[in-house]
């Protein structure tokens, strides 16, 4: 393969709101009324341009790390730009931009330089905010009805009751076909979540996410033996050395990395792969993603064994993307794409528009 060298690093931070019935999106920390991520463009000596989507924003400028750095060398630039202070949400940007590079040139798909196409297509998790368990309910049947979602998220983590109640709104309305997954961002306390997994068992909900923080994994592996509920972690998740101390004590039942914490997604698929041996699964959480982080997630979960979703997502809820051909959603799934790289086109005449004023 002729070298291939980074020429320039730019980035755009995005506005592109949600839409009802996703939007407002409420959390336990606040609102989010709109995906605000950060779009990365490479271009290299060549004349390719790769693409990706991060988080944050950069403390000082990538060119000054990676100019004329070859395009082959994404783990040497992920160590780079860490030694040089940059963010995990940033340069998972920049390190997604060089596969797509990579890919391009290749001729490949992502998911065929990352081993070969396992699946073609991929589950989602339809995410929704804190609402009241009225309207909990009512968004829970427009995700099954409208986009055909066999899986769903809520929010959770303020008050127990609260929580109790929204599940069993959603359960009594779309329990019989769809699974539920309350997530309390670690919200609640031991004592607390005890009391919830086992109220929300008897409700029929088998998946809960973060339910307490995760500082001692025997706790949650105790909850797992006795209660019986699936646990999904995400707060404790980050690189690959940060899963083992939850994959010894068996404190879960699935694993969602997310590239924004991790670096980017090779040390996501580096997760997966420590997370097989272990005989637990992955799943990519959701960052308020747009198309390009979305197009990555069905590329992961393509090429890993055990990374096969149900992702998480708010995609269904955009009002638009930056994509030139946004995703369509058919029964809760996605195809893989089929051309190299990230295999999706960005519309640059998209992100000026949706583009924040810096």
């Amino acid at each position: 393969m002729t070298p291939m060298n980074i020429q320039q690093i730019s980035w755009t931070r995005v506005r592109i709101p949600y839409a009802p019935p996703l939007g407002p999106y409420t959390g336990r920390r606040g609102d989010a009324t709109a995906a605000s991520p950060l779009i990365v463009r490479v271009t290299t000596d060549a004349g390719l341009v790769g693409w990706g989507e991060g988080q944050g924003n950069f403390t000082l400028d990538p060119n000054t790390v990676l100019a004329g750095v070859s395009v082959t060398g994404i783990e040497s630039a992920v160590v780079q730009m860490e030694k040089a202070g940059l963010q995990a949400g940033p340069i998972s940007g920049v390190e997604m931009a060089l596969w797509d590079l990579l890919g391009k040139k290749a001729g490949l798909p992502l998911c065929e330089l990352w081993g070969g196409r396992l699946r073609d297509v991929v589950d989602f998790c339809a995410c929704m905010g804190l609402k009241k368990p009225g309207d909990s309910a009512a968004t829970a049947r427009e995700y099954v009805e409208r986009w055909g979602f066999r899986f769903l998220k809520t929010k959770a983590g303020r008050e127990v009751e609260e929580d109790i109640q929204i599940a069993e709104a959603i359960q009594k309305a779309v329990g019989h076909s769809a699974v539920l997954r309350p997530d309390a961002n670690s919200g609640h306390s031991v004592e607390r979540a005890e009391k919830l997994l086992r109220a929300v068992k008897s409700l029929g909900v088998e998946c809960f996410e973060d339910p307490c923080p995760a500082e001692d994994p025997r706790i949650l592996a105790r909850f797992r033996r006795e209660i019986g509920v699936r646990l999904f972690l995400n707060m404790p998740i980050g690189n690959p050395q940060s899963v083992l101390p939850i994959l010894s004590a068996g404190a879960a039942d699935m694993l969602m990395p997310d590239t924004p914490a991790a670096g980017g997604l090779w040390r996501v698929k580096k997760v997966a792969i420590t997370a097989e041996a272990w005989g637990v699964p992955c799943m990519m959480h959701c960052s308020h993603d747009l198309g390009l982080k979305t197009a990555a997630v069905l590329h992961m979960a393509a090429s890993t064994p055990n990374f096969s979703g149900p992702n998480d997502t708010c995609y269904h809820g955009l009002t638009d993307d930056v994509l030139a051909k946004p995703f369509e959603f058919q029964g809760g799934t996605l195809r893989v794409p089929q051309g190299p790289g990230l295999g999706v086109q960005v519309d640059e005449d998209r992100l000026r528009r949706y583009q924040v004023p810096s």
